[in-house]
């Protein structure tokens, strides 16, 4: 039977984040075959009591509900404005993802709340193209602040697409970025522009923060309680390598350490919870709980609050709650430093903040973007020179036409481009 015109048409649609910043979901689509990239909630779902579901993006084909018509969902990364909405998604459609990805989605994000038992996953490698349909799909690693995140290259027939998702060329892994800025002249880049919105400057690269943060430990009349992710691991690592210079011992959480075992098989040099230099406080809250069974394990670790504060000069606590508001009650000579996106700390219910203002202590902020800043983004459309850039994960769309030297086309959520 001939292939119809219909059949051999490649479409692309952005289903959400064409204009805000997360919720990131686009659709490639070429004869029967569909294609998702990313799948995630909007960053409004975060301060929002509502299931998954109230904030579907309109998509036909995808949800639990649905009669199952597309053929497969690709991650980027591990953060749930890219992954959040595979809650509802449809248990017969696979979800592929880097291993650390699925990881920590199989694993640590039943704790926080999230069930993807239904989830079909299937692990990706690096490079190692996929073949769905007409499409063939291949992983790109690119430096972000989540583990192993990723862009795609997508091809068909004579079609070439990269999607960036979220990526930077600041932190550790910067060369990977720079890597995927050598796939010259692709017909269309989806590029993330989440910094557009910001004050544009230079981001501090991790290497330059990590002597600042060093400074700020060292401090011997001060014990430091340093607020971050614990899956944000270029953080930690950053962190523990301080502790190791300064010859302090960095004081995790249970959840901390579990965190980390589901970043052990990526590199021998991942820190983990048995490690010198490092201790575990139990504390006293549900993450905790949940995770009774592994607290055997991490007992040979398990420092008290009296131990801590016998010797105050000797630690570094990574923040949680629970210590937090048990140190404060005892001692105030503490520092606080928050290394996290600056914006939380504007929300009127941060507890970091509010127990800053409450005991008056200064708060120490360092940190450094996930994300790409301008002249990052710069650099990789000039050396990829795409025919077309299309903007994405950004809440200033029109600034693309004005920074970047490439033919600009801006879509609306849910318009399709024939490609």
């Amino acid at each position: 039977m001939p292939v119809t015109r219909k059949q051999e048409e490649i479409t692309l649609t952005i289903h959400r984040a064409a204009h805000e910043i997360g919720g990131n979901c686009v659709e490639i689509r070429g004869g029967k075959t569909r294609l998702l990239f990313d799948l995630g909630l909007p960053l409004a779902s975060i301060k929002q009591n509502k299931p998954a579901r109230a904030y579907r993006a309109p998509i036909s084909g995808v949800y639990n509900d649905q009669t199952p018509e597309v053929s497969a969902v690709f991650l980027t990364h591990a953060h749930p404005d890219h992954y959040g909405l595979i809650a509802e998604l449809h248990p017969q459609i696979p979800v592929y993802a880097p291993q650390a990805v699925i990881n920590l989605l199989r694993h640590v994000a039943p704790l926080l709340g999230q069930s993807f038992a239904h989830v079909r996953f299937i692990a990706l490698t690096p490079y190692k193209r996929v073949k769905i349909g007409p499409f063939s799909i291949t992983p790109l690693p690119v430096d972000h602040s989540a583990a192993q995140a990723v862009a795609y290259e997508i091809t068909a027939s004579k079609t070439r697409l990269i999607y960036t998702g979220d990526l930077r060329a600041h932190g550790p892994r910067a060369f990977l970025t720079r890597q995927l800025a050598r796939r010259k002249n692709p017909d269309y880049l989806l590029m993330e522009g989440t910094t557009l919105s910001r004050p544009a400057k230079k981001a501090e690269t991790e290497t330059a923060l990590q002597l600042r943060l060093q400074k700020a430990l060292a401090d011997n009349k001060k014990l430091p309680v340093i607020y971050f992710s614990a899956q944000n691991l270029d953080r930690l690592i950053c962190v523990y390598k301080a502790a190791r210079r300064l010859r302090k011992t960095l004081v995790l959480d249970p959840y901390s350490c579990f965190v980390l075992e589901q970043f052990a098989s990526l590199s021998s040099a991942i820190p983990q919870w048995h490690w010198e230099h490092i201790r575990v406080y139990f504390a006293r809250n549900s993450l905790t709980q949940k995770l009774k069974p592994h607290l055997l394990q991490y007992a040979p670790k398990k420092i008290t609050l009296s131990e801590i504060l016998k010797t105050p000069e000797r630690f570094i606590l990574k923040d949680n709650f629970a210590l937090r508001r048990r140190v404060l009650a005892r001692t105030q000579q503490v520092r606080l430093i928050h290394s996290a996106w600056e914006g939380y700390l504007k929300e009127p219910d941060n507890l970091f903040m509010q127990d800053a203002k409450t005991y008056r202590l200064p708060l120490f902020i360092l940190h450094t973007s996930g994300h790409a800043d301008v002249q990052t983004l710069k650099y990789l459309v000039r050396e990829l020179r795409p025919k077309t850039l299309i903007p994405l994960h950004t809440e200033r769309p029109e600034k693309f036409a004005r920074l970047f030297d490439a033919p600009v086309r801006v879509l609306q959520d849910g318009q399709t481009l024939l490609l």
